[in-house]
């Protein structure tokens, strides 16, 4: 009888253990969420304000500058250089709790534009060195531009995804939290 009351004990335990280490791992998570929640909110405005300047860059691919005979390389390669971000990867990482891979289409989206920001200066370079006999086609502007275009979408996608849990966790605030009751 006591081996008996031993063993309940001990199964008790473990069960008691378990329980513990799993309600851990759950509040670990949520924790992990409301730290990729304030991540979203605070990345969201940053990413958009880029998204926008590199938009910019690749759609102006397809229209000529009628007012400045600016080829279009050469405004492409000035669209370009004027995006800026200051996101990093440290931030991307807070990111993956979240559904839907927004850190990893972020990252992604965020290698291509490097991606063709090198081959834009290599471009830039060769034409430079030159000294005129040689210009950048339309063909490779277009070619860059769509590259570049193919990074925005991923990161459209993500940036939606960070909207979508910033809302959830960063909501604007009621009028009653405003100016009470």
């Amino acid at each position: 009888m006591v081996q008996r009351t031993h063993g309940v004990g001990t199964v008790g335990a473990v069960i008691v253990a378990l329980w513990a280490v799993l309600w851990g791992r759950h509040i670990q998570k949520e924790q992990a969420k409301d730290r990729a929640g304030l991540y979203a909110a605070y990345i969201a405005a940053k990413l958009e304000r880029y998204m926008d300047a590199l938009r910019t860059a690749s759609t102006g691919v397809f229209f000529d500058d009628l007012e400045h005979h600016t080829p279009n390389f050469i405004r492409f390669k000035r669209e370009l250089d004027a995006a800026a971000t200051d996101i990093s990867l440290d931030m991307l990482a807070h990111l993956i709790p979240m559904d839907g891979r927004a850190a990893h289409r972020l990252a992604r989206g965020l290698a291509l534009v490097e991606e063709v920001q090198r081959s834009v200066a290599m471009e830039a370079t060769r034409e430079n060195e030159s000294g005129g006999g040689y210009q950048v086609s339309n063909k490779r502007t277009l070619e860059l531009g769509g590259q570049l275009d193919e990074a925005v979408g991923l990161m459209s996608v993500a940036l939606s995804e960070c909207h979508s849990l910033a809302a959830i966790y960063a909501q604007a605030p009621t009028a009653e939290e405003l100016y009470g009751e």
